[in-house]
């Protein structure tokens, strides 16, 4: 909490007017009005009795060694998303990083905004200036969040920085980022949580635990089959590539996930073989599934998570991304083609 809002609140938990704080201190009612507003700061002189008029420790009145509780981060973050779609990237993003230089240290509240800043930068790229400079400010947060103490958050970090620098082709960098990264225990946690919770009689609890555990469990599988199909394809096996492919379109269907899931994989086989009317094809589904909302919560495997808040439609969001990836060179055979130039003429006017 700034300053200026530990004055306000301690000011008004002890019943104090800032006339009183004013007298008590020797200062105008104004200057104490400017400090409770952020305006002006107190003069250093006045910080000891200050802090004792408000019954504070000067750590606390300085916010020294203080960080957001996980409410704070959470409602923080809503109202950077709120900003990013009602005005824009920038504004939203300075916003955080105003956030971050108050609380330098709070590594939770710098690999929150990372991670929301960016999927925003993923989701509206397409409409942003200066993308690289943003991409580079994110990872400058992932990278300060590996000094963290705390190794649940520094360990993502990781994983975020390794797919970062493979991205860019920093290879000896990934690796190096990749080495910081614990081997995985023998013992699983959650599912010991889940065990017990079911021992407690907490069946709801334990299923929602157990429902994104198998999410993100399937998720790594369908992300596996679809780098697979990839190095299939670049070493010149259609047909290994056409049965991972396929593989991963069953898995989409047997697990329940997004219905854009079963045609990615199929899409990569079809423009390595140049075939125009299964890539149109697929392109369609694609586009067609993405502005079709993904209803978890009525999947039988994943009806227990909780589905918090307005639930807005993250195909539309991403569309922006989808009708980009078009201009790809390997989407060249189809620039030509009155059906894919109609096709995207239609969902560009969706964006």
């Amino acid at each position: 909490m700034p300053l200026n809002m530990i004055i306000r609140e301690k000011r008004k938990e002890i019943g104090l007017t800032q006339e009183q704080i004013a007298e008590y201190l020797g200062v105008s009612t104004p200057a104490v009005n400017k400090w409770e507003k952020g305006i002006t700061y107190p003069d250093i002189a006045l910080l000891p009795p200050l802090a004792r008029l408000l019954k504070v420790d000067l750590n606390t009145l300085l916010c020294f060694n203080e960080g957001l509780t996980e409410q704070e981060i959470s409602q923080f973050s809503k109202d950077v998303i709120t900003t990013i779609r009602n005005s824009c990237f920038s504004d939203g993003f300075h916003m955080a990083m105003k956030k971050i230089q108050d609380y330098p240290n709070c590594y939770e509240l710098i690999h929150t905004a990372a991670l929301l800043l960016d999927g925003a930068l993923l989701l509206y790229g397409a409409n942003i200036t200066n993308k690289e400079s943003y991409e580079t400010e994110i990872i400058t947060l992932y990278e300060r969040v590996i000094k963290s103490n705390d190794e649940q958050v520094r360990n993502k970090a990781i994983y975020m920085l390794v797919s970062k620098y493979m991205g860019r082709m920093e290879y000896d960098r990934a690796q190096e980022m990749l080495d910081l990264l614990p081997d995985r225990t023998a013992l699983d946690k959650k599912q010991l949580q889940s065990n017990l919770m079911i021992n407690q009689g907490k069946f709801s609890e334990a299923a929602e635990l157990l429902e994104r555990k198998l999410l993100m469990g399937v998720s790594e599988i369908q992300n596996i089959l679809m780098s697979l199909t990839e190095i299939e394809l670049k070493e010149g096996n259609i047909q290994n590539a056409t049965y991972l492919a396929d593989t991963s379109r069953q898995l989409t269907t047997l697990f329940q996930l997004w219905d854009i899931n079963s045609f990615i994989a199929p899409l990569q086989v079809a423009l390595a073989r140049k075939d125009v009317e299964t890539s149109i094809s697929l392109l369609k589904s694609i586009l067609s599934a993405a502005i079709t909302p993904w209803e978890m919560n009525k999947s039988t495997l994943y009806h227990h998570i909780a589905v918090k808040g307005n639930q807005e439609n993250l195909g539309k969001q991403i569309l922006p991304a989808l009708i980009s990836e078009v201009e790809n060179p390997k989407y060249e055979f189809l620039h030509s083609k009155e059906e894919f130039k109609e096709l995207i003429k239609q969902y560009r006017a969706i964006c």
